[in-house]
């Protein structure tokens, strides 16, 4: 059974919202914290699991592509219909 059209886009979205939701969190509380060089490695950690967590999670519904230049880069392979890869991209600056 095919999926409703709606479905990968709003993963899309989801996916980039919780990204720069959790790496714009990390770097505010490295800042009230300050915390130096120590915090950098928070930060990149925050956003690499929220990275890892959210291509896991969407993968199997969108590809987890979470960032538009991946979609375009899906796009230029011929991976992706241009169809798709404008919801997908429209998906993503809303979920930013």
């Amino acid at each position: 059974m095919e999926q409703p059209w709606w479905k990968a886009p709003l993963a899309e979205f989801v996916g980039t919202f919780t990204l720069i939701f959790i790496g714009a969190g990390s770097i505010i509380a490295a800042t009230a914290a300050q915390v130096g060089g120590a915090g950098l490695v928070g930060i990149a950690l925050a956003h690499g699991i929220a990275l890892g967590v959210m291509v896991s999670a969407t993968g199997h519904i969108s590809g987890g592509h979470i960032n538009p230049a991946v979609t375009i880069a899906f796009l230029s392979a011929g991976r992706l219909s241009a169809k798709r890869a404008l919801e997908y991209i429209v998906a993503q600056l809303f979920g930013a």
